[in-house]
């Protein structure tokens, strides 16, 4: 599902795709170094179930901290996310809305920003825009990755799974338009003597 993040101090407002399919969930708590803990509920004070790994939203966190003290972060004085699902994102424009509701809050503009996909966009353009044919050099490589390979997960070390880590090659072009196409070919996804039979009946109709 379509995330949000925001940073109040920044006044920024940021797209965030979802985690993989797959990814394991587990409470939503904070720890501190004294064996203290805060565990989120909600409304029928039941834990929140958040995933194991988040290395986006974990990125954007390490990148927001900005010093201040842990207790700020608990009440979202600092960070808030919003999860939307598709079909309230596709009805309704949930970024002008939540935009327009944490400007009349903070009494600042707040920028909306699609960090990761613009990334990808200028990274696509950097390596010449590539194709199945030229490939990409950097392509699923660690430089690439986002966030860290390990996190620390109810009191232990945890290595992130190849298939649930996020790359900034996740939203590029080049993964959407060419090898995700690729990959659904080989399974069979598309009939080739439909798609030919489509194309001749489209000529058809322009003569």
């Amino acid at each position: 599902m379509p995330r949000l993040v925001a940073c109040a101090p920044c006044a920024i407002l940021q797209r965030l795709p979802d985690v993989p399919r797959g990814t394991p969930m587990v409470r939503a708590r904070l720890e501190w170094e004294t064996g203290e803990e805060f565990v989120y509920k909600d409304d029928d004070g039941m834990p929140l179930m958040v995933p194991a790994y988040d290395p986006l939203l974990e990125n954007f966190v390490r990148a927001h901290e900005h010093h201040m003290p842990e207790e700020m972060f608990l009440n979202g004085q600092v960070i808030n996310v919003w999860q939307v699902d598709q079909k309230t994102w596709d009805a309704v424009d949930v970024v002008t809305q939540i935009k327009t509701e944490l400007n009349e809050q903070y009494h600042r503009n707040f920028e909306d920003r699609d960090f990761y996909r613009d990334g990808a966009a200028a990274c696509y353009n950097e390596h010449g825009n590539p194709d199945l044919t030229t490939g990409c050099r950097d392509f699923m490589s660690d430089e690439k990755m986002i966030g860290q390979g390990s996190y620390k997960v109810e009191g232990n070390v945890h290595t992130v799974p190849p298939k649930l880590r996020m790359y900034l090659c996740h939203m590029c072009p080049y993964m959407q338009s060419y090898v995700q196409v690729e990959i659904r070919r080989r399974k069979g996804g598309y009939d080739t003597n439909k798609a030919l039979e489509h194309r001749a009946r489209h000529r058809k109709s322009r003569r």
